[in-house]
C-alpha cells in the first residue's frame, strides 16, 4: 500500500515524478540514438531505391541494342504511305507503286423496317410497349420472333481454383442456356468431350454439370441462364446465333438468347460486347438494323463474312445473308509484286506499313526506306547521362550536407512542448549530416568515376574508346562534383559517324572490366553499391529483418538496452514508493506518539 503524504504532508506523487525523471535520462538518451539509428538507415535505403533506378534505367536504355541501333523509316508521301521501322528493323528500301483498293470491312443492313404500324421505341423494354400484332417483336404475335417459356437463374461464386460446377437446380432438355463468368460469355456446347473444349467453351451435361475449357479462379461470379419452352411460362425470349470467320477462315458462333423485359438499346449494347466481333446500331430514322465487322477484309473466302441465324436477326431484324456487301482485302503493288492484305496496316519487311489511299503509279509512286534514329539514340544517352547526374546530385549531397550537434532527436517530452511547424524544422536539423563524409557512399561514387573514365578495350572496330570521344565530359565546376555535360553537336555526329560504336562503348562485354562498355561497367558498380548499403541497413536483396543486416543489429541491441533499463526503473520507483512509505508511517507512528504523550501530560488539566 502506497502512503501519499497525508503524515508527512508532502506531494510523494510529485517528488517521485521527479526523482524518476532524472532516473529515466539514460532511457531518453537510447531513445535519441533508436532515432538517429533509424533516420540514418532510412537515408541509406533512399539511395538505394535512387542506385537500383539507375541500375535498371541502364538496362532498359543505352544497353538495348533496340534502343542505340534504332532506326526509322522514311516514306516519300505519308499521305498515301505511312511507316514506321520495328526496334531491329534492318536497312530495307520498299516502292510501293499502287495501291488498288483499300481493306474494307463486311456490312449488313436490314431488308426492310423492323417496326409494324408501331414505332419500337428502343430504349423501352420490348413487353412494356405494347405492341400491336402485326409486329415481329409482339409478344402477342404467334408467328413472332418469340418463345414462350419458362426461366431459371442462378448465380454461383467459385470458392476455388475449379473447371467444373453442378447447377442446382438445372433444368431437363433446356432450350437455351447462357453461361457468363465475370459477365464475359461462355459457349454452351453438349456434344463435346472435356477434352476437346476451347477456353471459351463450356460442356453442359444432362445432370447440370458445366465443364469448362479452362479452371475458374477462387472468386469468379458464375451466372447461368435456362430458358425452356412451355405454354404455360410467361417469360418470351428468342435465341439466335451470329457466325464469323477468324484470320485464318476458321468459324466462330456466337450464341445469344434475347428476352421481351430487355430494350432494343440493351440488344445492341449485348450484340456489341459480345465476342462475335461485329459493331451493330439501330436507326430510328431508316428503322433499320446495321451491322459491321470489326475486322476488315476477306476472312471467309467465298462466303460470307457474317451468318445470322435464328428468329430474332432473321425475322425481327430483317436480316438476310444475301444482302452483305462484301468485305475486300487490301491490294497494292510492292517491288514489282501485286499481293493482299486483310487490314491496311501491316508489317513487311521489318517495317509497319499503314495504307491511306488509291493510287496508281502514274500519279506517285512512293518509296519507303530506313535510316538510323539518330534523335531517338541521342536522347537514350542523354538520360543516361541525366539519370548519373541526378544520383550523383543525391550522393554529394548526403555527402556535403551539414551537422547540427546542438540539434540530437527530440524526446517524446521534448515533442510535447513544441508545436508541430518547430517539431518540423528541428529534425529537418537533426537528419542533416548523418551521412556526411560516409566511406561507403563515397567508395561508390568514387567507383563511378573510374569506370567513366577508364578506355574500353573491347573487340569492337572504332574509334571509340572513351566518354570523351563521343563528346561527353566532365563539368569543369568541381562543385558539381564529378557531374557530366554533353557536347550535342558532337554526341550526334559520332553516332551519325557510327552508331555501332557507340553502341559498344556503352554496352560491350567481355572477361576483364577493360573489355567491359561503360554502362556495364557502371550497372555492376550501382549492384555492388547497393548490396553493400543493404548490408548496412536492409530493405533490398531479402534483408528486411533486423537482424540481417548492421543498423538492424544495432537497433536490436539499443531496444534491448532499452528493455533492460525499464525493468530496472520499475524497481527503482517500486524502491523510492518503499521508502517514502516507511517514511510516511514512521512519521504516522511519530506524530501518534506525541499525541498520546501529550494527552498524558497534559490531558487532566485540559478538564
Amino acid at each position: 500500500m502506497r502512503l501519499t503524504g497525508f503524515a508527512s504532508g508532502l506531494d510523494i506523487n510529485q517528488m517521485v515524478k521527479d526523482l524518476m525523471r532524472a532516473e529515466r535520462m539514460p532511457v531518453g538518451r537510447l531513445e535519441q540514438s533508436k532515432q538517429t539509428v533509424q533516420w540514418k538507415m532510412d537515408q541509406y535505403r533512399e539511395v538505394n531505391t535512387k542506385l537500383e533506378a539507375f541500375r535498371t534505367s541502364i538496362f532498359d536504355g543505352v544497353m538495348r541494342a533496340s534502343n542505340m541501333l534504332a532506326n526509322k523509316a522514311t516514306t516519300s508521301n505519308s499521305g498515301f504511305v505511312s511507316a514506321t521501322a520495328a526496334a531491329n528493323s534492318q536497312a530495307t528500301t520498299l516502292r510501293i507503286s499502287s495501291v488498288d483498293r483499300l481493306a474494307t470491312a463486311a456490312t449488313n443492313v436490314s431488308t426492310a423496317a423492323i417496326s409494324g404500324s408501331q414505332k419500337l421505341n428502343q430504349t423501352q423494354s420490348i413487353a412494356s410497349q405494347n405492341l400491336p400484332a402485326d409486329s415481329a417483336f409482339s409478344t402477342s404475335n404467334d408467328d413472332g420472333i418469340w418463345k414462350k417459356g419458362l426461366r431459371n437463374r442462378e448465380t454461383i461464386t467459385v470458392s476455388q481454383s475449379q473447371s467444373s460446377l453442378t447447377i442446382a437446380q438445372s433444368m431437363a432438355d433446356p432450350t437455351a442456356t447462357v453461361v457468363k463468368v465475370n459477365g464475359s460469355s461462355f459457349k454452351v456446347v453438349t456434344d463435346k468431350e472435356p477434352n476437346d473444349l476451347l477456353a471459351t467453351e463450356v460442356l453442359l451435361k444432362d445432370d447440370g454439370e458445366l465443364v469448362f475449357g479452362r479452371n475458374l479462379n477462387r472468386g469468379d461470379r458464375v451466372e447461368v441462364t435456362q430458358f425452356k419452352e412451355d405454354p404455360a411460362g410467361t417469360v418470351f425470349f428468342s435465341d439466335a446465333s451470329i457466325t464469323t470467320y477468324d484470320n485464318n477462315g476458321n468459324p466462330k458462333t456466337t450464341d445469344f438468347v434475347f428476352t421481351s423485359d430487355q430494350s432494343l438499346n440493351a440488344m445492341m449494347s449485348e450484340i456489341n460486347a459480345s465476342g462475335a466481333g461485329v459493331s451493330a446500331f439501330y436507326d430510328s430514322f431508316q428503322d433499320k438494323v446495321s451491322f459491321v465487322r470489326k475486322d476488315t477484309g476477306v476472312r471467309n473466302t467465298g462466303g460470307n463474312e457474317m451468318q445470322f441465324s435464328g428468329d430474332f436477326f432473321t425475322a425481327g431484324l430483317n436480316m438476310s445473308d444475301a444482302a452483305e456487301t462484301a468485305a475486300q482485302n487490301a491490294r497494292f503493288t510492292v517491288n514489282g509484286l501485286t499481293t493482299e492484305r486483310q487490314t491496311n496496316s501491316f508489317d513487311l519487311n521489318g517495317l509497319s506499313l499503314t495504307l491511306h489511299q488509291t493510287f496508281t503509279e502514274s500519279q506517285s509512286a512512293v518509296t519507303i526506306g530506313t535510316e538510323r534514329d539518330t534523335g531517338k539514340i541521342f536522347d537514350t544517352i542523354k538520360k543516361f547521362v541525366d539519370d548519373y547526374n541526378e544520383l550523383i546530385d543525391m550522393a554529394n549531397g548526403r555527402l556535403r550536407q551539414e551537422v547540427f550537434r546542438d540539434y540530437p532527436p527530440l524526446t517524446e517530452e521534448q515533442r510535447e512542448q513544441l508545436s508541430e511547424s518547430e517539431i518540423e524544422k528541428w529534425e529537418e536539423k537533426a537528419q542533416s549530416g548523418l551521412l556526411r563524409n560516409d566511406a561507403l557512399l563515397s567508395n561508390g561514387v568514387n567507383r563511378f568515376r573510374s569506370q567513366l573514365y577508364a578506355p574500353v578495350n573491347s573487340s569492337a572496330s572504332t574509334d571509340f574508346r572513351q566518354l570523351t570521344s563521343i563528346g561527353i565530359t566532365t563539368t569543369r565546376n568541381f562543385q558539381d562534383g564529378g557531374k557530366l555535360e554533353i557536347n550535342e553537336d558532337k554526341l550526334r555526329a559520332a553516332i551519325e559517324a557510327d552508331a555501332e560504336g557507340v553502341f559498344q562503348l556503352f554496352a560491350a562485354d567481355g572477361p576483364t572490366q577493360a573489355d567491359k562498355g561503360i554502362a556495364r561497367r557502371v550497372r555492376e558498380s550501382a549492384n555492388t553499391m547497393i548490396d553493400q548499403i543493404s548490408q548496412r541497413a536492409g530493405g533490398m536483396r531479402g534483408r528486411t529483418v533486423n537482424q540481417q543486416f548492421t543498423l538492424g543489429r544495432e537497433l536490436n541491441s539499443i531496444e534491448q538496452q532499452m528493455s533492460n533499463f525499464e525493468r530496472r526503473l520499475k524497481q527503482v520507483e517500486e524502491r523510492y514508493w518503499k521508502q517514502f512509505t516507511a517514511m510516511e508511517k514512521a512519521i504516522s507512528r511519530s506524530n501518534s506518539q506525541s499525541e498520546a504523550l501529550f494527552a498524558q501530560m497534559f490531558g487532566g488539566n485540559m478538564r
